[in-house]
């Protein structure tokens, strides 16, 4: 059999008088020591008793409690009993506090005489071997001299070694100069400058002095030949203007890994053909290159004459440095505005091993045999586009050098992805853009519409064309809003910065990879804009996808509205006659019903020669109005699910669009039929919220925090009182949580918990804290205690009804209460049925 819970034993005893206390101990003895050991209230007669007695299984119960209940310990303490005395002072450093351990000592005082202080488990022998500060600094006030020397020999000890410490600390601290951050140095002497790039531990920046004469380079010179400098620290020094090129040399030779810097240094364009060749996507040949030609340590005619290969000589020069562009157009001077010249330089690019001036040397050569031929192995453009040093961008770097009659001829031979590169990453010219655009038609833009990362105003600039092609590579790659999304899908065109109402005749095709993309797509985004399209097979699309479904009436039936105006009502008809969804389980039509129902009445009302189109159009207003909008949310937001309110809003947003809370058409609503219990608890913390709804949420949330109460959709809800009578009661550490909201609330009594509240446990644990005088133990802050004059004569009045029924029943038989606590665990009746069953048995 399960032992009372402690609440309930608290309540006995406090109904029980002296005579009544003393003999309950023994006969609910191991229901007395939980008791003790726990924070429930303990009656003044039952700790006088408990006190009073040598009993040591009693006192320490209560000693495991004993610095919960204030006052208490401190008695214990007083009684000077060495038996307590190590559980009084705890053996860990912050189970007490200073005070409560000067207590103990102040008890000692009359009983250290008690052998049990100094013996083998006393506490004065276990502290003889600590060490800890916190629990012999209170030993220095014990009435035991060996104790209190020893304890100020450890202390003096610690404070010793923490002087040293101290003082240690302050001798090894050194300040670094102001000058010297830990992420960036400056130093302002050449001293100082080697100390810093010999400083393996540091890895920020080293800003050179910029004074005239500042640094020393022959002093640099002479420290790399000693130990030559790491390859970051050289790089810091050959982008300085005045670096001598031995250093230059140096940086480069050490990140090839070519060796040492001797009198036998191979000159700086072989050691950058070598980085060149050895590096497999030209990114570090690029690091190196573009700032030594910037910083002039590079001249840019002996690159394009000595450094190889040229495809990744021409990728990695840096592209706004006058002197490159100057070097460039000499090159490309050379090839003229004919293609043939032009297409033997990109030919030849992948596998050329010779530098830029050769390269252009060798197409000369070739170029009889390019004449009369289009672009080789011509390829359309990639999405997203990969911007890597290939042959097609080393003949872009040429090709920007050209002037803008040899650009326009040579864009009408290049390929796509050519193109598509250009307009990317090369920045071409508007006239050239324009000339483009105008030879090859607008579809030539899709390729700038490449990638995710594509600006909202690349977007609006590409949108104006109207082009399938563009409008396609605009959906499929990049982040279009929705509106954008269904104004592509829609095929209407866009003018003035707006998408306007089109012809079914004037409206531009969907190209075969867009609907493709769309229909494989698992973006919920992409497939809701389908509603908006008007197109039969897009429309299928969407309310076949297993990854996308329609939760808004508005939404299905302005799916039906655009279905109509663009391709009539038998488009209508089949689709609502549709059994086939390609990607959907179910047999069932993925449209609801109440939509399929307004559907048909709309085609029926067509061959009236009522207007059907009307129909669906006023259906669709009601359902996107603000009263369709709080049905919806009044519908999906009672979901189990914490977050179904704002799930909720979220649907309607995305398929009907943004809008605010409909409190008028949610206050109407409620006033007709009862909302959702959680629907009004997650529209009470909203702003703005109405006072009736906020009132009624109190109530609603009252309900659900009850564990077995289980919310309808319809019906009028149950008060708390009804509650009371019809749901058991659930005990949680003690605490009956849902009673104790309830009465704080107003929406219970104490009578009606007296005599209907089931199981008798619970109505117990809650009594037991409701009842309980101000001073006998630890209160909430809903706690009835602590309210009004009626809600403390309320409590009295329970106080005798309680006591009257116990009297009733149990008198003062021992025997009676005893058998009372061990029925309650499993007692499943009200506190009277269960004094009147433990009264009959006994009685």
């Amino acid at each position: 059999m399960r032992l009372a819970d402690h609440s309930a034993v608290s309540a006995a005893y406090a109904l029980a008088d002296q005579d009544l206390t003393r003999a309950l101990i023994p006969r609910i003895r191991e229901e007395t020591l939980e008791l003790l050991r726990s924070a429930a209230p303990v009656s003044p007669l039952l700790l006088e008793e408990v006190l009073a007695s040598r009993d040591p299984q009693l006192r320490a119960a209560l000693v495991a409690s004993a610095a919960l209940r204030g006052e208490v310990f401190d008695r214990l303490a007083a009684l000077g009993d060495p038996a307590l005395a190590v559980s009084l002072y705890g053996v860990s450093e912050w189970e007490r506090t200073p005070a409560q351990r000067a207590a103990v000592w102040q008890g000692a005082a009359a009983t250290s005489d008690d052998p049990g202080w100094q013996g083998k488990e006393g506490l004065v022998t276990r502290l003889m071997t600590v060490k800890g500060k916190e629990l012999l600094e209170p030993a220095l006030l014990s009435p035991f001299p060996e104790l209190v020397a020893h304890a100020r020999s450890v202390l003096d000890h610690i404070a010793e070694r923490a002087a040293r410490a101290q003082l240690g600390g302050h001798q090894a601290h050194h300040s670094p100069p102001a000058s010297r951050r830990h992420w960036r140095r400056e130093p302002g002497t050449t001293e100082e400058l080697v100390r810093d790039l010999r400083d393996k531990d540091f890895s920020g920046e080293i800003q050179l002095p910029t004074a005239p004469g500042a640094v020393d380079w022959e002093r640099l010179v002479v420290e790399h030949r000693a130990e030559p400098f790491g390859a970051h620290r050289l790089g810091v020094l050959w982008v300085h203007p005045g670096c001598p090129e031995e250093l230059g040399r140096g940086a480069f030779e050490q990140i090839t890994r070519t060796g040492p810097v001797g009198a036998t240094a191979a000159p700086p364009s072989s050691v950058l053909t070598q980085t060149a060749v050895e590096s497999d996507n030209g990114h570090s040949f690029a690091r190196l290159l573009g700032p030594g030609v910037t910083s002039g340590a590079f001249p840019v005619d002996r690159v394009l004459r000595e450094v190889a290969p040229a495809r990744k000589v021409l990728c990695a020069l840096p592209g706004a440095h006058e002197g490159v562009q100057t070097a460039l157009v000499a090159q490309v001077a050379r090839l003229g505005g004919d293609f043939a010249p032009w297409r033997a330089v990109y030919a030849m690019l992948p596998r050329f091993s010779g530098t830029v001036t050769e390269l252009v040397d060798a197409a000369l050569a070739e170029t009889p045999k390019h004449r009369g031929k289009p672009w080789p192995a011509p390829k359309g453009p990639e999405f997203p586009s990969r911007r890597q040093p290939n042959g097609r961008a080393a003949w872009l770097r040429l090709y920007d050098a050209a002037d803008h009659p040899t650009r326009c001829a040579l864009a009408e031979h290049m390929d796509g992805r050519a193109i598509q590169q250009l307009m990317l990453w090369h920045r071409p010219s508007d006239e050239l853009r324009a000339h483009i655009v105008q030879s090859r038609g607008p579809s030539v833009l899709a390729g700038i519409a490449s990638d995710w990362q594509t600006t909202p105003e690349v977007i609006a600039e590409l949108i104006p064309h109207n082009d399938p092609e563009v409008n396609a590579a605009l959906f499929v790659n990049t982040d279009l809003t929705p509106a954008q999304r269904g104004h592509v899908l829609s095929g209407r065109r866009w003018q003035d910065g707006a998408s306007v109402d089109t012809a079914a005749a004037d409206r531009l095709p969907l190209t075969r990879t867009l609907v493709h993309s769309v229909k494989e797509s698992a973006r919920r985004p992409w497939l809701l804009a389908c509603a908006d399209s008007g197109d039969p097979v897009l429309c299928r699309i969407l309310l076949g996808s297993p990854r996308a479904k329609i939760h808004t009436r508005a939404l299905e039936l302005r799916m039906l509205v655009r279905l109509w105006e663009r391709h009539g009502p038998d488009a209508v008809g089949e689709l609502l006659d549709e059994t086939d969804f390609p990607g959907r389980k179910q047999i069932k039509h993925p449209l609801t019903p109440k939509t399929l129902e307004t559907g048909r009445a709309a085609l029926a009302a067509e061959t009236d020669n009522e207007g059907g189109l009307a129909v669906l159009r006023a259906a669709a207003e009601a359902a996107g109005s603000a009263a369709g909008r709080a049905e919806f949310l009044c519908e999906k937001g009672a979901g189990i699910d914490s977050d179904a309110w704002e799930r909720a809003v979220e649907l309607l947003e995305e398929e009907v669009g943004p809008g605010p809370v409909p409190w008028a058409e949610l206050a109407a609503a409620h006033a007709t039929k009862p909302l959702h219990d959680r629907t009004l608890v997650r529209l009470a913390p909203l702003t703005d919220c109405p006072a009736a709804l906020a009132e009624d949420a109190v109530a609603a949330g009252l309900r659900l925090s009850h564990p077995e109460y289980r919310p309808r959709r319809t019906g009028k809800p149950p008060t708390a009182s009804e509650m009371l009578g019809k749901l058991p009661l659930r005990v949680d550490n003690g605490v009956c949580r849902w009673l104790e909201r309830a009465h704080q609330a107003g929406q219970v009594t104490l009578p009606e918990v007296i005599r209907v509240g089931f199981p008798a446990q619970a109505t117990v644990a809650f009594l037991s804290r409701a009842l309980a005088p101000a001073d006998s133990g630890p209160t909430t802050d809903s706690s009835p205690t602590t309210d009004t004059d009626a809600r403390t004569e309320e409590i009295r009045a329970a106080r005798r009804e309680v006591a009257a029924l116990a009297a009733e029943h149990l008198a003062d038989n021992p025997e009676g209460w005893a058998l009372a606590l061990r029925l309650i665990p499993e007692f499943e009746g009200t506190l009277p049925d269960l004094l009147l069953a433990s009264g009959a048995v006994v009685g």
